[in-house]
């Protein structure tokens, strides 16, 4: 073969290709070591001359290797819940989740709590969940119209809030919201700020009196397709039988790899739905009244961390969490705080007692000894309303309803509305209000 087009003879050839095989050898290597290499003009000769993988190529190779996806294991978690506590039961009921160092979930009644204080605090101390089961469990009662199951609820919180200073917010009906709960009950006390929990799993322990350990272990432990158990049972007087099939149950769901948790009113909650029953039974409806001055504020009670945002007419204010307070189904200020903020001046009379407060041509008097609120037309000197309004002196700050305040100072037409920041507090009509007027 003729070489001279090339201008290399034999002996000159060998060199090359020996020159290249080194440079294939060697060039990798440095590449996997991380050292930096420049081509020379014979490397990048051979180089050209390597089949090559295109891009395309190699996206299509990564996307079809075959990979073993591996499936997060969810954890299941059983809640056990009691009702109709405390009792004298509940003691024992205390002492086995202790010794198996488990937590669970008390729905208690206010008249029991009344009764049994002591137990109560214990149930929070050992770290397990409080929630409010009415105040008396009288089915007629509750279920006759939302008013009184609204005042039970109400009535049990201010028990347990009286011994241990703490509300629950999670809300159990006795009996379950089958066929008792329409939509009205649902919806009032969402707004409320409340969380009605039922449940998924019937130990049957209050079907009849007297239900045999047995039974009760059975239905406790029946086998349904969902990560979250939550199961029925009761610790009110006359479950002995409850007493002797828990460490049972207990043990069911700890061999079956559970979790034991406490409810919460931040978890989605397990609800019956409301039957074709309920939805017919011609009770009263609560006003829109009597929903903004009971339900809507009552939220706030449980809201920590919300500010609360005054828009009065076209001015907006607000005031932090810590500077108002939730009283009695009612939103509280300090009363010269607010006003500062809505650029009124209140004016103090030491020696009455009095505040005043100027609106145009009338003036509010508060009297502070005596509750009574006074509004007065400063042109005529004429009485135009009194009333009494419930107040609380706390040190030098006197504290007054938000809703009476504004009423009072001429704003009617007020709405309060909530999201996940804050509480806001409108009134969309308002008479004129002269700022920053001395008396």
């Amino acid at each position: 073969m003729n070489l001279r087009w090339l201008n290399l003879d034999k002996h000159n050839l060998s060199f090359l290709i020996m020159i290249l095989f080194i440079s294939m050898v060697i060039f990798p290597v440095q590449l996997q070591e991380g050292q930096p290499h420049t081509l020379n003009p014979v490397e990048t000769e051979v180089n050209s001359l390597l089949p090559q993988l295109s891009e395309e190529k190699t996206v299509e190779l990564l996307s079809t290797s075959k990979t073993n996806a591996v499936k997060p294991i969810t954890q299941k978690t059983v809640y056990l819940t009691f009702d109709d506590g405390p009792s004298k039961l509940t003691g024992q009921v205390l002492d086995i989740l202790k010794e198996a160092n488990v937590k669970g979930t008390f729905f208690v009644l206010g008249q029991q709590v009344h009764q049994y204080p002591e137990l109560l605090t214990r149930t929070l101390e050992e770290g397990h969940a409080v929630g409010n089961h009415t105040y008396n469990h009288s089915y007629d009662e509750l279920y006759k119209e939302f008013f009184p199951f609204w005042n039970q609820i109400k009535q049990t919180e201010d028990e347990i809030n009286l011994i241990t200073g703490f509300r629950p917010s999670l809300v159990r009906a006795p009996g379950g919201t089958a066929g008792h709960f329409d939509d009205t009950y649902f919806s009032l006390l969402k707004q409320g700020g409340y969380q009605v929990i039922d449940w998924n799993v019937d130990s049957g322990d209050s079907k009849r009196r007297s239900v045999p350990a047995q039974e009760i272990i059975k239905n406790a432990t029946l086998e349904i397709q969902t990560d979250e158990v939550i199961v029925l049972m009761h610790d009110g007087g006359g479950h002995e039988e409850t007493i002797k099939a828990l460490p049972t149950i207990i043990k069911f769901y700890q061999d079956k790899g559970y979790k034991f948790d406490v409810l919460s009113s931040e978890q989605e909650p397990v609800q019956f739905k409301v039957s074709k029953s309920a939805q017919t039974l011609n009770r009263h409806q609560p006003s829109q009244s009597w929903i903004a001055t009971h339900v809507i504020p009552n939220a706030a009670l449980f809201a920590e961390g919300k500010r609360l945002v005054l828009e009065v007419g076209r001015m907006e204010t607000s005031l932090e969490h810590g500077e108002y307070m939730i009283t009695e189904d009612k939103i509280m200020v300090p009363l010269r705080i607010t006003m500062d903020k809505l650029g009124v001046q209140v004016k103090w009379d030491a020696k009455n007692k009095q505040v005043m407060i100027q609106k145009g041509l009338e003036t509010l008097q508060i009297h502070v000894s005596t509750g009574e609120w006074t509004v007065l037309n400063r042109k005529t000197n004429g009485l135009i309303v009194s009333r009494n309004v419930p107040m609380q002196l706390r040190g030098d700050t006197l504290w007054v309803p938000l809703r009476e305040l504004l009423q009072e100072t001429g704003h009617k037409d007020i709405s309060i509305s909530m999201n996940e920041e804050e509480w806001r507090v409108s009134t969309r009509e308002a008479t004129k209000i002269y700022l920053n007027q001395n008396l």
